[in-house]
């Protein structure tokens, strides 16, 4: 059985390829039954902000589930996809989901992002044992991450990086007009909250109407989404974080829009763009890309928590590796008691490298 994980994250891909790749949840249902009827192999996607990942298990599926990639997204965005196979797939999801390989690192949003990727999986039943038990032990993995290390115990997101992007262009928040549209996301509620516990910052959020009723937001003065191009001319920050597929700002209103002349900062955490660009002497664009100098700083400071982390999921990789080498050996020991047990026993040992040993001398008739 073959594991890989196709990824094209930001580590070598900007957000204009990245948006190319930001798949609907229809579509990803279309791309998994594909998958599971086509290639025949298990499959989860995992698509965020920065990262569309695919992760399969099957019978030599490499070569056939590349070549669909590149009928699916061209040859050109395929070129930014790394491949990690067997172990280095393992570790790889591991590390994902623990928040090792963000562009922030140990940020709290990707081990619900990995969650929410194997239920999506899970309810289009193209998720199988394989899958099962690898996304099982690495979301239990990056729970104990959590709590045993000190990367998540200050929390930090894109969310509160996006706001430290924006005090630093404009020198400080104090007495300034934020607009937040997508407030009632994931990430656009955790600014949200971290901004209205600022003093003497002005928060002004989007809603959409249902019925005629506007949802309120407590600590922030709250627009319907249809007006907010009315109330941009005020602002000095727009934050903007939804999951649209359309842009929400357009470059005609915004100019129309801001009849004023002073320096604004307009953010755009969204994947694909949120904002047309609008950028010049008062103007500053800042794509989710532009977080990564901020982040660094921040990454700096946590490089030991990391190494900690890395060291405890040392046992889950382990343990991963060795049921899958139990499963498919199964057969060496089903007759032999003796083996059976010394198998069972150097299982629960979760020494990888011990344990392939043994499996080898079964092999090669030494035991």
């Amino acid at each position: 059985m073959n594991l890989i994980a196709v990824s094209i994250s930001h580590n070598r891909a900007d957000v204009t390829v990245r948006e190319k790749v930001s798949f609907t949840k229809r579509r990803q249902a279309e791309i998994l039954d594909y998958i599971k009827y086509n290639i025949r192999a298990e499959a989860v996607i995992l698509s965020t902000c920065n990262r569309c990942e695919f992760y399969l298990a099957g019978e030599n599926i490499c070569d056939s589930f590349m070549k669909y990639l590149v009928s699916l997204i061209g040859e050109e965005t395929a070129s930014y996809a790394v491949i990690y196979e067997d172990m280095a797939c393992c570790e790889h999801l591991m590390l994902t989901a623990s928040g090792l390989k963000s562009m922030i690192l140990g940020e709290d949003q990707i081990l619900g992002q990995v969650k929410d990727a194997y239920d999506f999986s899970k309810k289009h039943r193209t998720c199988g044992k394989y899958l099962n038990i690898l996304f099982r032990i690495a979301i239990t993995g990056a729970k104990r991450v959590k709590t045993e290390t000190l990367l998540s115990k200050t929390p930090v997101s894109a969310a509160t990086v996006a706001i430290k992007l924006c005090q630093k262009t404009l020198g400080t928040l104090n007495g300034k007009h934020v607009l937040i549209i997508g407030a009632t996301g994931k990430t656009g509620s955790i600014i949200l909250k971290d901004l209205v516990s600022l003093k003497n910052v002005n928060v002004i959020a989007t809603s959409r109407s249902h019925g005629g009723t506007v949802n309120v937001f407590d600590g922030a003065m709250t627009v319907d989404y249809r007006s907010r191009y009315s109330v941009l001319n005020e602002c000095d920050a727009v934050i903007s974080a939804t999951l649209s597929p359309h842009l929400v700002l357009e470059r005609d209103k915004l100019s129309e829009a801001l009849t004023t002349k002073k320096k604004r900062v307009f953010i755009d955490l969204a994947v694909p763009h949120d904002i047309d660009i609008l950028q010049d002497e008062n103007n500053i664009y800042h794509s989710i890309d532009d977080l990564k100098e901020i982040a660094a700083e921040n990454n700096k400071i946590k490089m030991a928590e990391a190494a900690k982390a890395e060291d405890i999921l040392k046992k889950y990789i382990s343990e991963f590796m060795i049921w899958r080498l139990f499963e498919e050996n199964r057969l060496l020991f089903s007759k032999n008691l003796i083996l059976r047990k010394k198998m069972y026993r150097l299982k629960s040992e979760n020494n990888y490298q011990k344990f392939c040993m043994f499996i080898d001398k079964i092999k090669e008739g030494k035991l």
